[in-house]
């Protein structure tokens, strides 16, 4: 690794930090919190976010000002032209990443720490960063474990938000000396965002926000329009279709057409790509939550309310902790069991308010303050580092 780090004085860098979005909008609130605390807590070293998506641009631009952080810097970098084509021609947006990453190695390798709130980019490894210090967010709290968790061994250090990702973590072999627990980051944020969140409707019937999740072997996108459906021949709630927003980034023109006809005004809203999606609208303001994987299920119940799942797959989760969650309300083990499941979930509610609130804070941690922690997180492990360069270079001059 080069040795500029330990030309500065120590606990400071003059390389730049840089918090690395290339996973979509949705994960932004999960960290730019953090760059933004960053940025605030050393105001001499440049905080830098790198995005080649606009609405993630936007939502970086959303944090920066409500936390009133200018010495943010937000950069809008391009994916290469053969990148792009190579995209097109596959028609998947998640395969930008690579072409993106090698366009911003050269960069990266002279940042005093690279931070990602999402796992494509351990790739960096095999990109000539095997050196550089990378740190790892963890976006979303939820009990599905992706295929991605082998790369954690990528990063140096990965910051949690509570105790049930900090066990997993272990489980899964990352060592228990490089995590570090912070609290969840995006709910730290919401919460400060100064806005008024009135009721999606107005006719004074319980919401149920339906969110289904991207993940093809546990989500029930595949028979979500007869979900929808079936609210619809009932008047006893209202609707809000919101799945996760990256269900629609694939999508084309007709296949949005389809599903938005699905929305009925005053009982069902059909969102697809909103910013509503991704800072906690539905979720604060909804009564019932009705879903599969998401781990916005603990985002809703930040304040206990009932809450419903569709095991559209027929899985035996009882025995699954990837379904753990659904030990939380109650599951619909059959289309035509739906809107009957989200009545048993208000009914009983009352009797899953502990166990919910227990759940909670096993996921998300300690909230307030979580932003902050997070800074003193990086800004620790970059000191760290720093230090250790400087006593190789100095044990190098005195070998010599």
């Amino acid at each position: 690794m080069r040795n500029h780090i330990s030309r500065v004085s120590p606990g400071v860098t003059a390389a730049e930090i840089v918090f690395l979005f290339i996973g979509g909008a949705h994960q932004v609130f999960h960290l730019a919190p953090v760059a933004a605390e960053l940025s605030r807590l050393l105001p001499d070293t440049p905080v830098v976010c790198l995005t080649a998506d606009g609405a993630v641009a936007a939502a970086l631009h959303r944090v920066r000002e409500v936390l009133d952080t200018p010495g943010l810097r937000i950069k809008l970098v391009r994916v290469p032209v053969w990148g792009r084509i190579r995209s097109a021609w596959k028609g998947r947006k998640s395969s930008l990443k690579r072409p993106l990453l090698l366009s911003l190695r050269r960069r990266l390798r002279e940042a005093a720490a690279v931070v990602t709130p999402e796992r494509t980019s351990a790739m960096l490894r095999q990109m000539g960063l095997q050196d550089a210090l990378m740190i790892h967010f963890r976006h979303g709290a939820g009990d599905r474990v992706p295929e991605s968790e082998s790369r954690l061994a990528a990063f140096d250090v990965v910051a949690v938000p509570g105790e049930k990702d900090l066990r997993r973590a272990v489980e899964e072999g990352y060592p228990a000396n490089r995590l570090r627990m912070c609290g969840y980051v995006k709910l730290d944020f919401c919460r400060r965002m100064a806005r008024e969140l009135s009721p999606v409707f107005e006719n004074g019937k319980p919401t149920v926000l339906y969110n289904p999740h991207f993940d093809s072997k546990g989500s029930s996108l595949p028979i979500a329009e007869q979900v929808i459906r079936r609210f619809l021949d009932r008047s006893s709630y209202n609707l809000i279709f919101a799945p996760h927003i990256r269900v629609a980034e694939n999508m084309g023109a007709s296949e949005r057409a389809r599903w938005r006809q699905l929305a009925v005004p005053g009982r069902t809203v059909v969102d697809l790509d909103s910013p509503r999606l991704i800072d906690m609208t539905y979720s604060l303001t909804a009564d019932v939550y009705l879903g599969d994987l998401s781990s916005q299920l603990y985002e809703f119940l930040i304040r206990p309310r009932p809450v419903a799942f569709v095991n559209a797959h027929r899985v035996d989760w009882r025995n699954s902790p990837r379904f753990a969650g659904w030990m939380l309300g109650e599951v619909a083990e059959d289309i035509d069991d739906v809107v009957a499941a989200v009545d048993r979930a208000v009914a009983r509610h009352p009797a899953m308010i502990e166990k919910q609130q227990a759940a909670v804070a096993d996921a998300l941690g300690d909230i307030n303050g979580a932003a902050v922690r997070g800074a003193g997180i990086v800004a620790a492990e970059i000191k760290s580092k720093t230090r250790n360069i400087g006593a190789a270079d100095s044990k190098g001059a005195t070998d010599h």
